[in-house]
């Protein structure tokens, strides 16, 4: 027998490479084990499992797929949900996951579908359905946000390439003359999480459709109401604060005034002894006062500050040096009365907004929040809602994971997700076998171990039978597994 009969015998499994590194030969060859980089999917598979949040999304679908060949609703849905979870930022990233051995036995999937197909799919869900669709899917995970909470709004700019619908030239800081679009956002103070989203096109202003979202925010809420809406100065805005201070059930609200020149002759109206502290080089000084505005219909509450940039004492040697005193100045108008929070108490309570800005820059440097965009307006419109729902998903994820503080998801999808694992296959059982040093397991199985606890808890076909598994459930009911209190212990809300 020659040397070519003799390969030809071999299996192409039985090839091997031989490679000389600096750390010694390394012999490379294929095995028919099932492994995985994705090893953390698995404890996120069970949580949203438990939640029913995946099964309300296809039951609910507005979209009937009538052909035998369409890829089922679960398949493409999952398919988008895995995606976003794992860093994809375009559609066409979903194929980093088809040849994954494990990802679709985990979500009992047929397969993990193409981009086209993801595409195709948001494009035909019909358009006057679509948006309660997914509203009324997330409404289950608002049982996780506290009862006395602050609504933070805000809206950022998502520069776009080519020809895409609602893509216009407006207000574009990073890119000028390039078309974007401009949604707005409402997050929960503290928690992280993504209660309203509207998508608006380019040329939209901080306040544009305002109303219509806050509205769709109160209705999927139900019964349920903030205390306080936040936001900057783009919402101070006489038909936003009117409604407000007309409106029975509505919160009460805190925004930020642009220092223009009527609002600067507020502040020259105020004397030295109305203004609350002393008034050295670098300290801030707050006074209040009411205010009727250009445009506004009546008197309102505003605080103002001023923090003095150069010393207001003349000096001994040159009297006349210091004839002026520059100033910084803030401003802030509220219907909080006095006896619910002071000058000194308003102002600390909008500087607690700052957090929401880095919700805005972990959605769109670490979660593609300026990705998933598409020619049509529906596509891009719907892919960032359901990114919204994996991302409020994930941070859930993560408070029962690691309940002390809030991690971002640059370094949590390393620590969680990016995990090397083998799965093995005995009778009925299967057995994920992961590869990670002794150190780090001792921190996974506490979280895995809370992750266990939470879902024994908050399972439906279970009986609660006593008073401590009531508390952290809170509901028996699988459509509402969320507490504030199970979730979220340690928060400050």
């Amino acid at each position: 027998m020659n040397n070519k009969e003799k390969e030809a015998l071999h299996l192409a499994g039985e090839e091997q490479f031989e490679f000389p590194t600096d750390g010694g030969k390394v012999v490379v060859k294929l095995t028919d084990e099932v492994l995985t980089p994705f090893g953390g999917m698995v404890p996120f598979a069970a949580f949203l499992k438990n939640t029913g949040i995946l099964e309300q999304l296809v039951d609910s679908c507005p979209l009937v797929r009538t052909s035998p060949n369409a890829s089922k609703v679960r398949d493409v849905v999952t398919s988008f949900l895995i995606t976003a979870l794992c860093e994809g930022k375009r559609f066409s990233h979903v194929h980093r996951f088809r040849e994954d051995p494990i990802i679709a036995q985990l979500f009992g999937l047929n397969k993990v579908v193409s981009d086209d197909t993801i595409r195709r799919f948001l494009r035909s869900v019909p358009e006057d359905r679509a948006q309660r669709w997914i509203e009324e899917v997330l409404r289950p995970l608002w049982g996780a946000i506290p009862d006395h909470f602050i609504l933070d709004w805000d809206s950022t700019v998502l520069v776009r390439y080519g020809d895409q619908e609602g893509a216009v030239l407006g207000y574009n800081p990073e890119k000028r003359g390039r078309k974007s679009h401009h949604p707005l956002l409402a997050v929960v103070a503290g928690t992280r999480m993504c209660l309203g989203y509207r998508w608006r096109p380019g040329n939209a202003v901080s306040a544009t459709e305002w109303k219509e979202a806050m509205e769709s925010v109160l209705d999927t809420l139900g019964s349920r109401r903030p205390w306080l809406n936040r936001a900057d100065m783009g919402f101070s805005s006489e038909e936003i604060m009117a409604w407000h201070e007309n409106r029975v059930d509505a919160p009460k609200y805190l925004f930020k005034l642009k220092i223009t020149s009527n609002v600067r002759r507020a502040f020259a109206k105020l004397s030295e002894k109305d203004w609350h502290g002393p008034a050295n080089q670098g300290v801030m000084q707050v006074a209040q006062t009411k205010v009727k505005l250009h445009g506004w219909s009546k008197e309102r509450r505003v605080i103002m500050a001023r923090r003095a940039l150069g010393s207001s004492q003349c000096l001994a040697s040159d009297p006349m040096l210091w004839k002026e005193v520059a100033y910084e100045f803030e401003a802030y108008v509220t219907n909080l009365e006095e006896h619910e929070a002071s000058d000194w108490q308003i102002i600390d309570l909008y500087r607690k907004r700052a957090d929401t800005e880095n919700v805005f820059d972990e959605l769109k440097n670490q979660w593609g929040f300026c990705g998933f965009s598409s020619r049509y307006k529906q596509v891009t419109e719907l892919s960032a809602k359901l990114m919204i729902l994996t991302y409020n998903l994930w941070n859930l994820f993560l408070r029962l994971l690691k309940p002390e503080k809030h991690f971002e998801a640059i370094s949590t999808r390393k620590w969680f997700l990016l995990i090397a694992a083998r799965l093995v296959k005995s009778g009925r059982q299967k057995t994920l076998q992961i590869a990670v040093t002794q150190s780090w397991w001792e921190e996974l199985k506490l979280g895995f171990q809370r992750l266990c606890d939470w879902i024994k808890a908050t399972a439906p076909q279970l009986k609660i039978q006593n008073q401590k598994i009531a508390d952290f459930s809170g509901m028996k009911q699988k459509s509402q597994p969320f507490t504030h209190q199970s979730l979220c212990p340690n928060c400050d809300f």
